[in-house]
């Protein structure tokens, strides 16, 4: 080791509050980047594994595939796994209590971890007699079948005669009380286990799901079976993933009058996918890169303005070493190579524990939360720290290029420190009477101590603007991270909002008073945490074109006769209902208080046109008009109220443009059913829907209340799981926004306190020079809040213009798929300006204190820190 970076070593031992501060500076940009990079990793690594646990491995369906043609498929080199999925059909229960599912839903299987069936009890079935039954059917079905039971069911075809023709029913079509079961054969089946599957539940509308074993010996040529695939390496394949998965369609034929004949049809594993860094929409793709090269570069810049400023902020202190290392011979490049051995000590020794302390401290933030994480997801993996390699090498590459960087400024001006300028300190204060000049009213308003504080602040220039720049980063940070949070929130609501119900049963019947009798016994239950019951009745809308908005008229076409054909769906609430949805929306209840039939227009929607959501308005009318009803002759419709509040049945997001929202009390529907005919009380449709904790209890005790109406059409829709899994992400997602500001907003508060505790320590010469000259404690104590007062003053008139700049960028890039008004973070706003003065008062009055019983001869003695 040569003699230069001896001394730099003696310096950095000598100076050890300043070297120590450095170090923690640096340590605390890279367990940010650690920390970030993990979170990341970890959150993608949790939405793949709950993606699989939901829907399985596949990312690829290939439907309709003919017997002879799957092994086409399945010999592919680049799948490694799949699944043969066989439809085998309806199967009758005799005895189940749910009379809307008396049927059960077969499919043969030979690879069931594959679509994400795992086993609660027993194991998977292994052949075409084995058999395993959902959880759901043990729990709502009242069959009491348990594993090891040999059971025999009846195959058949569902039809519905209708005017004469028989039609077959799918599993698409709920159950109806007129329906005809037709048994085609006959099988005997070994029930070995209960499963989860929450993915296929739905499959059929009026049956459970059972799944049944398949060897791939036995299939049959041209009957139609669905192949999934997991290929070998999806994520190294990436987008072409499609035109591997069309490749192989090519090859394959789908069976006969599948009314398509350009191959099989194909299904992806989107979910999967996406959360893999894949989308055939590239627009969404690079929507989502934008966001995550904004929130990076955020952080990058965090970093940098951290390390710098540990460098800069004390250069004119070290002058004086510098310039005598300059007296005595040595030339620039050894000066400036002595400030790189500084960084480089500091890197070799905080790279390491920056990696280690972030990923410690991640790791056991990730392991306090997996239980609460794996109870929200009903996963059995627990959440786990997953550190990529290339991501951690990532952080080391940058943390010491930002070194480097950070250490170069610095260094290029002690090359050019001289000996001379060294000892009368001449280049980092440099005096001209214009440069300290002041206000007179500086000293009128706030006394003589704020004038020499403001004096003192232009006297130092370097550490001034280290400081304000330090400060502006971070109010700039902050903001940015903060309104990134805001836009993301709003796009994830727009997109992934959760369903507004559980459980909702649907009820239509051409005697109404038997409807009517269903649904308020459904309003009786007691296992639900809310219920809210609903009339829908569809009606045509003639607008003119005074009366749509741009964002309809851009969207939809007129009529030759110069009108816009327009959809309106008018729904009731219940009583208890409209109140509470009147009360939430700050409408006035006395507006219902006429004869006239009133309505609620909800004139705010959120439109999805493929990857695109768009918060856009619908009509131009004014409170007061009146809508007409094609329907029924004369009746007409008030608007009372106009609001964008949606009402509790409403969807997440619509995808048709053209259907307008009314609502309604459902004194006043009954209204309008008086005033139509017997064909209209057959249009409506009546639902009540619930929201529970319980859904098994409230599944059993739905069922008896429906089968004591055989003569309604009824059919139940069981969201839980779909809205469970939408609850979870919108929770998650909510907990990583809202940690991102938080950890930025730590990290803003660590680079303003370092800047301005290192600042204080560097003038302790300076404030002991005031005292020695009879500067009071109090004096010295008004100055220096006033120094404050300017430093964050300066600050925000830096920092809220550029961050609203930043602000606009987040939001203009999030805007490709996600179109909402700009909005500012208010609270946000004044926090920041709040915290830049707290934070800057407490570090001046910490620094202080710390020094304000040093000894003044010993101060001014003393070159190190």
């Amino acid at each position: 080791m040569n003699i230069v970076n001896q001394l730099t070593l003696r310096y950095m031992k000598q100076n050890k509050s300043r070297t120590l501060v450095t170090i923690i500076g640096v340590i605390i940009s890279v367990a940010m980047l650690t920390a970030v990079f993990s979170i990341s990793s970890s959150f993608m690594d949790m939405m793949q594994r709950n993606t699989i646990a939901y829907t399985g491995k596949w990312q690829a369906a290939f439907f309709d595939v003919t017997g002879e043609d799957v092994a086409v498929i399945t010999n592919t080199e680049a799948i490694e796994r799949y699944d043969i999925d066989q439809e085998l059909g309806f199967a009758r229960l005799s005895n189940s209590a749910n009379r809307a599912k008396p049927y059960l839903y077969i499919t043969g299987h030979s690879n069931h971890d594959v679509i994400g069936i795992s086993p609660i009890d027993g194991r998977l079935p292994q052949n075409e007699n084995e058999l395993a039954l959902s959880s759901q059917f043990l729990q709502t079905a009242g069959v009491s079948w348990k594993v090891g039971d040999v059971v025999t069911l009846d195959f058949g075809k569902r039809s519905l005669n209708k005017d004469g023709t028989s039609e077959t029913l799918g599993n698409n079509d709920a159950y109806q009380s007129k329906e005809v079961f037709t048994p085609t054969k006959t099988k005997t089946y070994t029930i070995t286990g209960i499963v989860q599957a929450p993915a296929r539940e739905q499959d059929a509308m009026a049956a459970y799901r059972a799944f049944s074993g398949l060897s791939e010996g036995a299939l049959e040529e041209g009957f139609p079976y669905t192949v999934r695939v997991e290929y070998k390496d999806f994520k190294g394949l990436g987008n072409d993933i499609y035109e591997t998965s069309d490749t192989i369609a090519s090859k394959v034929s789908g069976v006969n009058n599948q009314g398509k004949s350009n191959g099989v049809k194909i299904k992806y594993n989107r979910d999967l996918l996406l959360y893999s860094g894949i989308s055939s929409d590239s627009r969404f793709l690079n929507t989502m890169y934008l966001a995550v090269l904004t929130v990076g570069s955020i952080i990058l810049i965090g970093s940098f303005s951290l390390i710098y400023n540990a460098f800069s902020i004390s250069l004119s202190e070290r002058s004086r070493t510098l310039g005598m290392l300059s007296s005595v011979g040595a030339t620039k490049q050894q000066k400036r190579a002595s400030v790189f051995f500084e960084a480089a000590v500091i890197g070799v020794i905080a790279i390491p524990a920056g990696l280690f302390f972030g990923s410690i401290g991640i790791g056991v933030t990730l392991h306090l939360l997996s239980p609460f994480i794996q109870k929200m997801f009903v996963v059995s993996e627990p959440m786990r720290l997953v550190i990529e390699p290339y991501s951690m090498i990532a952080v080391i590459l940058f943390s010491i290029l930002t070194l480097l960087i950070s250490a170069w400024f610095p260094a290029v001006r002690a090359s050019r420190i001289t000996p001379i300028t060294a000892i009368r300190q001449t280049k980092d204060i440099e005096i001209k009477g214009k440069d300290v000049r002041t206000s007179k009213m500086t000293r009128k308003l706030f006394g003589y101590e704020a004038e020499l504080g403001l004096k003192n602040l232009k006297r130092n220039k370097h550490h001034y603007r280290s400081t304000v720049f330090s400060l502006a980063i971070s109010v700039i940070l902050y903001l940015a991270a903060a309104s990134f949070s805001l836009y993301m929130d709003k796009s994830y609501n727009m997109a992934q909002a959760p369903l507004p119900y559980d459980l909702s049963v649907y009820a239509r019947g051409a005697d109404w008073e038997r409807v009517r009798s269903l649904t308020n016994d459904l309003m009786s239950v007691q296992n639900a945490t809310t219920k809210v019951k609903t009339q829908l009745l569809y009606n045509d809308l003639y607008l003119n074109e005074n009366e749509v908005t741009t964002d309809i008229s851009s969207r939809h076409t007129l009529n030759p006769d110069g009108k816009y054909n327009m959809s309106a769906k008018i729904v009731s609430l219940d009583e208890a209902s409209f109140a509470a949805y009147l009360q939430s929306a700050g409408i006035d209840a006395k507006k219902w208080e006429g004869d006239e039939i009133s309505a609620i227009l909800v004139n705010q929607i959120t439109l999805k046109e493929k990857h695109n959501f768009t918060d856009i308005t619908q009509l131009t009318v004014q409170e007061g008009s009146e809508i007409p009803l094609t329907m029924i002759e004369g009746a007409k419709v008030r608007i009372a109220s106009i609001t964008d509040k949606r009402p509790p049945f409403m969807l997440r997001y619509e995808e048709d443009v053209s259907s307008v929202t009314f609502v309604v009390s459902e004194r006043d529907f009954d209204k309008l059913r008086e005033l139509g005919n017997d064909m209209l009380t057959e249009q409506i449709f009546s639902e009540v829907e619930f929201t529970t904790g319980q859904s098994a209890a409230l599944e059993n005790e739905i069922n008896p209340i429906i089968n004591r109406y055989p003569d309604v059409y009824v059919y139940t829709t069981n969201l839980i799981a779909e809205r469970q899994d939408a609850l979870n992400r919108a929770t998650v997602t909510s907990v990583f926004l809202y940690g991102f500001v938080v950890l930025i907003g730590l990290i803003c508060m660590a680079n303003i306190i370092n800047t301005i505790s290192t600042g204080m320590a560097l003038r302790k010469r300076e404030f002991a020079m005031l005292a020695s000259i009879g500067m009071t404690p109090e004096g010295m104590k008004k100055m220096l809040r006033f120094e404050g007062f300017f430093y964050g003053m300066k600050s925000l008139i830096y920092g809220l213009p550029i961050s609203l700049c930043v602000m606009f960028f987040i939001y203009m890039s999030l805007s490709r798929n996600f179109e909402f008004a700009f909005t500012l973070p208010w609270a946000n706003l004044i926090l920041a300006g709040i915290g830049v003065f707290f934070i800057v008062g407490t570090s001046i009055l910490y620094a202080t204190r710390k020094y304000k019983e040093q000894s003044i001869v010993e101060s001014l003695k003393n070159e190190n820190i």
